[in-house]
């Protein structure tokens, strides 16, 4: 395995999604290094679940799903592969990504 060595930042944010059972994609374009994995982590605030997929049509299939708090590790290319659908309006997940 290589060595990958450390980063010098951390990017954090939150997406929320506007209506429930529209899937949104979770950034435009934010790139992740290679090796390196985004984690996302459904909001201590929402009532109902999220669910995620690598493409809208996944995300709106209820497949994969967090409850509140609950948290999913990817390694993804750039966080504009996942996307995120919701129980209820306004509700969403938190992100990190290791820069």
């Amino acid at each position: 395995m290589a060595n990958l060595g450390n980063r010098s930042s951390l990017t954090t944010g939150e997406k929320t999604v506007t209506a429930a059972g529209t899937a949104e994609q979770v950034h435009t374009d934010l790139s992740v290094p290679e090796g390196f994995a985004v984690s996302i982590i459904a909001k201590y605030t929402n009532v109902g679940r999220i669910f995620y997929g690598g493409t809208k049509d996944e995300a709106e299939a209820h497949t994969a799903n967090l409850d509140v708090e609950d948290y999913e590790t990817f390694y993804v290319t750039n966080l504009n592969k996942i996307w995120i659908d919701a129980e209820n309006d306004g509700e969403g997940i938190d992100y990190k990504v290791v820069q």
